[in-house]
């Protein structure tokens, strides 16, 4: 099956999975931190792209504040799904919702956007066009640039478990720590003989990045790279008891979102992330700007 359409069967099925998954703590947690990342940079009438929106977590929430917000995904059931939260919340106006890829922004003029966000890692969905994607986000960026893509360090050891369940060695998870990809095909011929289709609809293939490899890509279209996060690092290495306690109280919430945005930006830590979205995320801006909302 060409990959393309594997991820779009993939993230057809998911539209209310992804909304599910709200309700998980850790993922609660890796939101709203990805939202500190992005309100310093958010006003009303910047022209902004959600490149990989989804169902719309942040795209309809911009639209709210004023942005005018170009929401694309690659999921027809996502768009519509977003489209549909918009009307409910009022701001279907302020939205325009595009099918397309990540990795062929085209349709956009360069510099077309004040904001681009990619978060919870279509860039790496876009494997193996992980680097065009990263260019063609960079192309239509006229100010800031907030990526997020899987971690290669964390995501590990989610590979070595998926791995001891199909397999009866860790070959596959070496080669996925040397090279980033998940993509091999004697690991979903496995899936496929014991449950046909599993694999096409649970673990889709992917690029996982690490910190400086993100960097590096995002730097060389001539931005400057102002953050990198292992975004969820904190709350991953907390006992989920602690973690629904902070959670819980509002003013003890608050404060660990705090520590954890300063916590998580750490050099130390740059290969842990959460194990529940992408885990490593970068602000940029394109060199030589300068934009409302940057201290």
């Amino acid at each position: 099956m060409e990959r393309e359409h594997l991820h779009r069967v993939f993230w057809d099925a998911h539209v209310g999975k992804e909304q599910r998954r709200e309700k998980n703590l850790f993922k609660r947690v890796h939101t709203d931190l990805v939202w500190l990342e992005i309100a310093p940079f958010v006003e009303p009438g910047l022209r902004v792209l959600d490149a990989g929106g989804g169902y719309g977590r942040y795209s309809v929430a911009l639209a709210r504040e004023g942005c005018q917000v170009v929401h694309l995904d690659l999921s027809p059931r996502m768009l519509e799904e977003a489209r549909k939260i918009a009307r409910r919340e009022g701001v279907e106006q302020r939205m325009t919702f595009v099918l397309g890829k990540v990795q062929d922004l085209s349709a956009f003029a360069d510099q077309a956007f004040d904001l681009v966000i990619s978060l919870d890692a279509p860039v790496s969905y876009a494997y193996p066009s992980e680097k065009q994607a990263l260019r063609e986000l960079c192309r239509v960026t006229r100010g800031t640039l907030i990526v997020s893509v899987v971690n290669r360090l964390g995501q590990l050891p989610v590979a070595l478990e998926v791995e001891a369940r199909w397999r009866k060695d860790f070959a596959l998870s070496r080669k996925f720590l040397e090279e980033g990809n998940w993509d091999h095909p004697p690991f979903f011929q496995a899936m496929e003989e014991k449950i046909p289709l599993l694999s096409r609809l649970l673990f889709p293939p992917l690029h996982a990045f690490l910190p400086m490899e993100l960097v590096n890509e995002v730097e060389s279209s001539g931005f400057r790279v102002q953050r990198v996060v292992a975004t969820g690092t904190l709350s991953r290495l907390v006992s989920p008891r602690t973690l629904r306690r902070i959670v819980r109280n509002p003013k003890l919430y608050e404060e660990f979102l705090k520590l954890s945005h300063w916590y998580d930006a750490h050099f130390e830590v740059l290969g842990v992330g959460s194990r529940v979205a992408s885990g490593l995320l970068v602000v940029a801006r394109r060199e030589g700007e300068h934009h409302a909302g940057v201290v």
